[in-house]
């Protein structure tokens, strides 16, 4: 079933990522070829070997009008957006990494039956996140950007080799919290100016990010609007006894929460500690630094068979 090029009869290039899940996503990967061999659809089936090598492969499936099957995590799937987001080719998603935050979004189906059926459903037009910087480099997202604490945990979590999986996430945030350091946020929205010191923005197309954190409960990828979360300057102990409740969305109920709806968004962030870096994060990749323009793509994305329950702000 792997191929080495497309041919006209090609209705799916189905892309794996064999790291995604420590290997899972390889076993996976064969399991939904083979069901959707049996279904009769012709699929090209490829591992690429770089990020390079994935997106080259997309942009050769956009030009063959082929659809596209991702197999992994958030990662994978932010990295296969960069070129399907304003575009019409349609995306399947097969949640086989160790975040899925997109497809649970999308209420996509976790069995291989389901799975298969899904990927070769009926597309829905999903929003997504433009990001442009100040020399004008666009990337996109599929999730949410966000930046401060939340980024800064993220980049520690990287570096860590012990321990593995989501704890090493949990032993980040705890390191963080030790130097909590405050950002001075400048940001349009809609037009409106608005400035103050905060721990994290967090620009939501969706309401869950780093495996099941409901950072934006009322968030939904088919609104046509983001929901901009501020977490304000608070103490380490009551950001600590903020966090756990992202994972129910009542954290918007404390004081030092706010949460505003807008389309596009002009965000700079200053460190209050100038021996700090202000990064954005999306889908939990790095995207650059800040200053950036966030804006919503209505419909930027057609995901095959997502089902979106949250479609009204």
């Amino acid at each position: 079933m792997k191929q080495d090029s497309f041919d006209p009869e090609t209705q799916a290039l189905l892309i794996v990522n064999p790291s995604a899940n420590r290997g899972r996503a390889t076993r996976v990967g064969d399991e939904i070829g083979d069901a959707l061999a049996g279904m009769g659809v012709n699929v090209k089936k490829v591992i690429p070997a770089t990020i390079a090598a994935t997106r080259e492969l997309v942009k050769e499936a956009i030009n063959f009008e082929t659809r596209v099957i991702a197999v992994g995590g958030d990662g994978l799937i932010h990295q296969v957006v960069q070129e399907l987001a304003e575009t019409q080719t349609i995306l399947g998603i097969v949640p086989a990494g160790t975040g899925n935050d997109f497809a649970a979004e999308l209420e996509l189906p976790t069995k291989v039956a389901g799975i298969a059926a899904a990927v070769m459903g009926e597309p829905v037009p999903i929003d997504v996140l433009k990001m442009v910087d100040a020399s004008g480099y666009v990337r996109f997202a599929a999730t949410i950007a966000t930046a401060g604490f939340s980024a800064a945990v993220n980049i520690r979590a990287e570096q860590l080799r012990w321990p593995r999986g989501s704890s090493k996430y949990t032993v980040a945030t705890l390191m963080e919290l030790t130097r909590l350091p405050r950002y001075q946020i400048d940001m349009r929205i809609d037009g409106d100016e608005r400035s103050c010191i905060c721990l994290l923005v967090a620009i939501a197309n969706t309401a869950q990010f780093g495996g099941g954190m409901r950072i934006a409960p009322d968030a939904s990828p088919t609104s046509g609007s983001a929901e901009v979360v501020l977490i304000h300057d608070t103490s380490a102990f009551n950001l600590l006894r903020v966090l756990p409740k992202t994972f129910s969305g009542t954290h918007v109920n404390h004081p030092a929460v706010e949460v505003i709806q807008g389309r596009k968004i002009e965000l700079r962030m200053t460190p209050l500690d100038t021996a700090r870096s202000c990064d954005l994060r999306a889908d939990g990749e790095p995207v650059g630094s800040l200053p950036q323009t966030i804006t919503v793509v209505p419909g930027g994305l057609r995901i095959a068979g997502a089902t979106v329950a949250n479609s009204s702000n």
